[in-house]
């Protein structure tokens, strides 16, 4: 009978990912997203308060003070966390390019760091909304064997930055 060899692997020799080399992404990025904050706070604070307000108009009774209180207090917590959430982790964003691989890293309170090598990448897309081209940036999406969906999107580059770095890594999987 052979024995298999399961060798030791030393990970203090692999190498580090230096987070200071992260590229950050686009200001315009940051902008989208502080639009969709806002529209999302006004429309759940309307949902909130809507039908107390149209019970305290047209209702026989105005509606219990326990309910403005639990309503507009988790409409303060949801959207404050969010509003934390993206002014803490937007300097936390970045993505990058190295020999192997791509890197994108994202959140504050809760932080991924996804890495995809280039041998996994089965293809690439290049995604653009019409928020995207009104504030000029989009997203790079990368998908691996396997998987349903894109294993890596990396939002808020630039057009041209985008095409490079699919070409490039288009260039890799030629070789």
């Amino acid at each position: 009978m052979t024995h298999l060899k399961n060798a030791f692997v030393d990970l203090a020799d692999w190498p580090e990912l230096d987070e200071i080399q992260l590229v950050p992404v686009l200001p315009a990025y940051a902008k989208a997203r502080a639009l969709v904050w806002g529209v999302v706070t006004v429309v759940v604070g309307l949902a909130f308060s809507g039908p107390l307000v149209a019970i305290a108009i047209w209702g026989d009774n105005a509606p219990p003070r326990v309910l403005w209180l639990i309503f507009g207090g988790l409409w303060l917590l949801s959207m404050g966390w969010w509003a934390l959430e993206e002014w803490k982790g937007w300097p936390l964003r970045g993505y990058l390019v190295r020999d192997r691989d791509v890197v994108y890293r994202r959140g504050w309170w809760s932080r991924t760091i996804t890495a995809v090598p280039f041998t996994r990448i089965q293809h690439s897309e290049i995604q653009q909304g019409p928020m995207g081209r009104w504030l000029g940036y989009c997203t790079l999406k990368l998908y691996t064997a396997g998987a349903s969906g894109a294993n890596l999107e990396i939002p808020g580059l630039s057009m041209a930055t985008a095409r490079n770095i699919r070409r490039m890594l288009e260039d890799q999987s030629h070789e």
